[in-house]
């Protein structure tokens, strides 16, 4: 548990020393570009690439999680909607352990796939907002996905 609230501390203080200025966002949303620009202003690592189905997406990583971040609902670049996330195989998490996150838990779903595949996902709606959205969104997905790893033993 001590290193739960460590791990936790450390991705808050992590993306919290991003810088404060909000950009207003379009009607549209947020471009792949404008979403490295932001990770990358709270220190994570982030690159345009594409996943295996041929998403067009960003990776990352934060509290030793790598994840994905996609775009939805997108019109010349810039998408309404965004969602990160992480995946781990051959875990252990039983279905009554994923079902126990999601009744107990906030702010992050998770489900499990064959082949002992785990899925953590957090949906978020970028249109007509500002980047301060996005910061704070990050921030969560930041703090939150580090109690998953941990509260599912990954």
């Amino acid at each position: 548990m001590k290193h739960l609230k460590i791990a936790a501390v450390l991705a808050i203080a992590l993306l919290a020393a991003a810088p404060a200025v909000a950009e207003t966002l379009t009607e549209q949303g947020v471009t792949r570009e404008q979403m490295v620009k932001i990770m990358t202003a709270h220190s994570l690592p982030a690159r345009i690439d594409k996943d295996s189905s041929g998403n067009v997406i960003v990776k990352s990583r934060v509290a030793d999680v790598n994840f994905d971040v996609y775009f939805f609902d997108c019109t010349d670049g810039s998408c309404r909607e965004i969602q990160f996330a992480a995946g781990w195989t051959n875990n252990t998490a039983s279905p009554d352990r994923i079902n126990e996150w999601n009744t107990t838990k906030r702010y992050i779903r998770a489900y499990s796939k064959p082949g002992k595949v785990i899925w953590a996902e957090q949906d978020v709606i970028v249109g007509r907002t500002t980047t301060e959205n996005i910061d704070e969104y990050l921030t969560t997905w930041a703090t939150v996905i580090a109690i998953f790893k941990t509260f599912m033993n990954l």
